[in-house]
């Protein structure tokens, strides 16, 4: 026969059952996310539906048929502002022009012929007029007469001929282009771009107007190169004329590039974007319909037929990546419960209830501008609630994906999530202390006062004028008094339905005088003191852990509550005569595990929280029922004494508090055998009985670390030595007279 998780045997048809049961969660989770995906595409995609019907065709000039009203924020994209401020952009992308390298050679190559030739008809002797004609026949048009007269008549032509090529070298490294088409292209952009190749690599140098090269200005430009290089007025002359001469365009338009730039420059320019605010009164009836206003009515008109596909696959997404922070927050250590079924459930329910709940206030509900849509939604309830009803970090971690799902309703509003988030924590914080139902009442004014704080901070923050502040105070005490109230009016339900072992619930199970004990006590008085110690002793080592205490203390009460009906069979109910001295080991063994069974059968007949029914089954783990079992092996009837048949048949524990309470009751129990309880031997007793459990591995499943269990040791010896009272020994007093003998 199987056992479950809590140490339940269970048969075959039973596991399956529960097993179908985890199914049923995991398609509980699907239907959650499901549901979630299609409220939140309702009210964020698709609000624009219930419009459609009532949408009309206006006419420019034309009364307006009706009054038009934007019923959902809407982000308008005034396309005639977008294209005015995209050709704008376009007009500063300066021309391309690309410097051509052979081009340059040839002049330059030109430039030499014609210094070559020049020296060569000088040698010859040859007359002003004949070289000119010379010129005139191999390089026509390039120099004038009176330019290669100058030339000839200078102190040293070569000279010059050599400052005009290096200065037609600077010119056309630079690069000459030609203006006259392109003119209002670059002086708009008040540029250039140049790009040549150097050293096999691209290169790009934007040129600034007024600096920019061409046939026509190149003398203009390099005048002050010319003046540098320290010639008179007659040779700069020739030099510049000479440049000018054999200048040419090198650099031309690139027009595929050009183009190019200025696509992407379009591109890189944002849409101007006017937010339609909800409310907002785009014409009235009867009023003229202006051009601007037939726009936005036609945007608005496409905008609610069409499907925006970008945000439904980024909303499912956002949706995913909460419900994965959801698992990885409660699989943590730090969620302090394991999350059970009922849990699960109730965080789907809750979660999905206030994802409705957001929808609805944000698609009918008008808040001013000012007032986060979250101040009306009772977040702080749920949070309190699953606080309350699981555990304090788990109520955190729900604020925070509840806030984070928010996100997608309020267009990614954070002020709305800061005050959900905020409120949310601040609720599980005022219930953290929180012992009884009146409690909660304080807890609420607590709230109140918190989210009165936490709203003006926002107001703050976005720095409200001054007149708004009272109004939000108003709001974050309504909402904190609101969600009070609401878990007050919820927490009764959840409680019941559920079963959740509730600091509520388990002070009312605390009571001693309920009918269970009152029995305990008359027809078991012996296992009624034993649960009274092992409660003092888990609730205080609890404490020291940081577990559960009341937990543990409770669950102390009621773990032995299977003996009551056999209380004869168990030692600390026993007088003189003790019933397992006429009965076999092996059958004093099953009577002695039957406690367990029992107890869980009684536990949930008196409906106790499913907590305290797992701890009763894990309080003996599977440990050894070692009086028995070695009395088993000394009377030797059966040489195959079998460990199983004399261990308990449940689970190790799997929670901290079902750890302590197992070793308190061992603890407890070798206690009252010693027969000289000193301090020392009491600290023995602990320091062996958790140090047994731990080797044998009883507490491999319960997160108990070494100084868990180092804690759990001293609080133990601490309540002990106040048990039994140890105190030192006092000499025996001596007879006078036996003194006066000696």
């Amino acid at each position: 026969m199987k056992s479950d998780r809590r140490g339940v045997p269970v048969r075959a048809g039973d596991l399956a059952r529960r097993l179908g049961r985890e199914k049923w969660t995991t398609l509980a989770v699907g239907v959650t996310f499901l549901l979630c995906v299609a409220v939140i595409l309702a009210v964020t995609l698709s609000g624009g539906f219930f419009l459609r019907d009532r949408s009309a065709t206006v006419v420019v000039g034309t009364a307006a048929p009706r009054d038009f009203v934007v019923e959902r924020d809407f982000p308008f994209v005034d396309t005639r502002a977008t294209e005015i401020k995209r050709d704008a952009r376009e007009k500063l992308v300066p021309p391309v022009f690309v410097l051509n390298d052979s081009v340059t050679r040839d002049a330059l190559l030109s430039f030499d012929r014609f210094s070559q030739s020049l020296s060569q008809w000088r040698g010859q002797g040859l007359s002003p007029a004949i070289i000119f004609e010379k010129v005139q026949a191999d390089f026509p048009g390039r120099l004038t007469r009176e330019d290669v007269r100058t030339l000839l008549h200078s102190d040293d032509p070569a000279r010059q001929i050599d400052d005009a090529r290096s200065l037609l070298e600077v010119a056309l490294s630079r690069g000459t282009v030609d203006l006259v088409t392109h003119h209002d292209e670059a002086l708009a952009a008040g540029a250039i771009e140049l790009r040549r190749v150097q050293d096999g690599l691209a290169q790009s140098e934007e040129v600034p107007g007024d600096q920019v090269l061409t046939a026509d200005n190149v003398t203009n430009q390099m005048d002050a190169r010319a003046t540098e290089l320290g010639r008179n007025g007659d040779e700069k002359h020739t030099i510049l004329a000479l440049l000018r001469s054999f200048v040419v365009v090198n650099s031309f338009y690139d027009a595929p590039m050009t183009l190019e730039r200025r696509n992407r420059a379009r591109a890189d320019v944002d849409p101007v974007v006017e937010k339609l605010a909800r409310g907002q009164v785009l014409v009235r009836r009867g009023d003229l319909v202006t051009e601007p206003v037939a726009v936005k009515i036609q945007a608005l008109t496409a905008y609610m037929k069409s499907l925006d596909v970008h945000g439904v696959i980024g909303s499912v997404l956002f949706l995913i990546v909460i419900f994965c922070v959801a698992f990885f927050l409660l699989g943590m250590r730090g969620a302090g419960v394991a999350i059970r079924r009922n849990n699960a459930l109730l965080l789907l329910g809750l979660g999905l209830g206030h994802v409705i709940v957001s929808a609805l206030v944000a698609r009918f509900v008008e808040l001013p501008d000012w007032v986060p849509v979250s101040a009306a939604i009772p977040t702080a309830t749920m949070s309190m609630l699953i606080a309350i009803l699981v555990s304090t970090p788990v109520g955190v971690f729900f604020s925070l994906v509840v806030s984070l799902a928010l996100l997608l309703l309020t267009g990614m509003s954070v002020q709305s999530f800061l005050f959900a988030f905020l409120s949310g924590v601040a609720a599980t914080a005022v219930v953290l202390d929180a012992e009884r139902r009146l409690d909660l009442v304080r807890a609420g004014l607590f709230l109140s006062l918190l989210s009165v704080i936490i709203l003006t901070m926002l107001g703050v923050l976005a720095n409200d004028e001054p007149g708004r502040f009272l109004p939000l105070a108003a709001w974050g005490a309504a909402n904190g008094f609101l969600c009070s109230i609401l878990t007050l009016a919820f927490l009764p339900v959840f409680e019941y339905v559920l079963n959740a072992p509730t600091r509520f619930k388990l002070m009312e199970l605390s009571d001693l005088n309920s009918p269970i004990f009152k029995k305990m006590l008359s027809q078991a008085p012996g296992t009624y003191t034993h649960s009274i110690s092992v409660a003092n002793l888990a609730e205080t080592a609890c404490e020291a852990i940081g577990a559960n205490s009341l937990l543990a203390r409770v669950s102390a009460y009621y773990h032995d509550i299977g003996k009551v009906d056999q209380a004869d069979y168990f030692i600390e109910n026993q007088k003189a005569y003790n019933r397992h001295d006429e009965m076999k080991p092996s059958l004093s063994a099953a009577v002695i595990k039957s406690h367990v069974r029992i107890g869980i059968e009684k536990a949930r007949e008196l409906k106790l929280p499913q907590a305290i029914v797992d701890i009763i089954a894990q309080h003996h783990g599977r440990g050894l029922i070692t009086y028995f079992y070695n009395r088993a092996i000394k009377e030797g009837k059966n040489p195959r004494v079998s460990r199983d048949d004399y261990s308990y048949p449940g689970v190790r524990p799997k929670t901290r508090e079902a750890a302590v309470l197992m070793l308190a009751d061992g603890v407890e129990a070798a206690s009252r055998s010693l027969k000289r309880p000193t301090e020392a031997r009491l600290e023995s007793l602990v320091q062996d009985m958790i140090m047994e459990k731990f080797s044998s591995g009883e507490l491999g499943d319960s997160s108990l670390t070494l100084r868990d269990l180092e804690s759990i040791r001293k609080s133990f010896v601490h309540i002990l030595e106040g048990y039994f009272h140890t105190r030192i020994e006092y000499p025996k007093i001596v007879q006078a007279g036996n003194t006066a003998s000696k």
